[in-house]
């Protein structure tokens, strides 16, 4: 099965993505972009508190009576531990989510922290989770992730869907076995970071100074890849994303109405992928594929 499309949406409330030259998407442009996603028949957005306005943004543009699905996530705890009286804290935070999204129920929701579960008194923090579930506030609980270790020790209740990192160049979790074994146990699982922020569309001449050389090089490699096959690198990207049959959705971050329509017509287009393997792109330094290590 194919996986579904899902909207990503941190441009809409801060200036984000390393290769993003415009800033943060104005609210006409969030507007249409969102009644063009509709019509196409993409129905998830994806979106957190942290993600600064975004909340705000897609609560004042959403169309009138959309069928979207909506999933954010909560904010990593500052707190070094969870006590009975953080509990009024977590539902307003829960209850300003919805209000600026303008909605009374979330079809998923995520923590952005999954180590917030390992601090002292998390048991608070989880059975008020589970709780939004039993009291139909929520559809699907679930987590946000990095890497496979920061899935050790979590309660499977709370994993009805995972958001992780995926891309041609970081099948991490892939080659570990971690998407086979949450499919296995029932888990829902998002794809993120498909572009890197956008440096795997754009030619390696026109990268950051700071990125490995050995990277560089694997790039270009993939750029004549794309003059072989008369692909674009879009199309090779997002042409991996579909032949993952195992992912319920990809969340993709879009800037204007422009990128949609591109992204929309590389993935309906052939997927260049049917003559070649997609498996030898993966990049195995890792540590230069987590945006976290990238410098400031």
């Amino acid at each position: 099965m194919t996986p579904n499309l899902c909207l990503g949406t941190a441009q809409f409330g801060f200036d984000y993505g390393i290769t993003n030259k415009d800033g943060q998407v104005q609210e006409e442009e969030v507007k249409s972009l969102l009644n063009q996603a509709a019509a196409a028949g993409i129905r998830w957005i994806d979106t957190a508190y942290s993600y600064g306005c975004s909340e705000a943004v897609l609560g004042r543009t959403l169309p009138i009576g959309h069928e979207f699905s909506l999933m954010t996530k909560l904010s990593a705890w500052s707190k070094t531990s969870f006590g009975a009286q953080d509990i009024t804290y977590l539902e307003n935070a829960f209850t300003k989510s919805c209000n600026s999204l303008g909605c009374d129920y979330l079809d998923a929701f995520l923590l952005h922290n999954p180590s917030d579960l390992a601090k002292p008194g998390a048991e608070h923090l989880l059975e008020w989770l589970l709780s939004l579930r039993e009291r139909g506030l929520v559809s699907r609980l679930g987590v946000s992730i990095y890497a496979a270790q920061d899935l050790d020790g979590l309660p499977r209740e709370l994993l009805d869907l995972v958001q992780l990192p995926l891309s041609l160049y970081d099948q991490r979790m892939l080659l570990n076995g971690t998407v086979s074994r949450l499919l296995a146990q029932g888990t829902a699982i998002y794809a993120r970071s498909l572009y890197l922020q956008g440096l795997l569309l754009i030619p390696a001449t026109n990268w950051p100074r700071w990125v490995d050389p050995a990277l560089i090089k694997h790039h270009k490699s993939l750029e004549e890849l794309a003059i072989e096959t008369g692909s674009s690198l879009l199309d090779l990207v997002v042409g991996f994303a579909r032949e993952q049959s195992d992912l319920e959705g990809v969340v993709v971050g879009l800037c204007s109405c422009s990128e949609l329509q591109e992204l929309l017509d590389s993935w309906n287009a052939i997927n260049p992928w049917r003559k070649s393997d997609w498996r030898s792109w993966h990049f195995s330094d890792s540590t230069i594929l987590d945006p976290r290590s990238w410098p400031n």
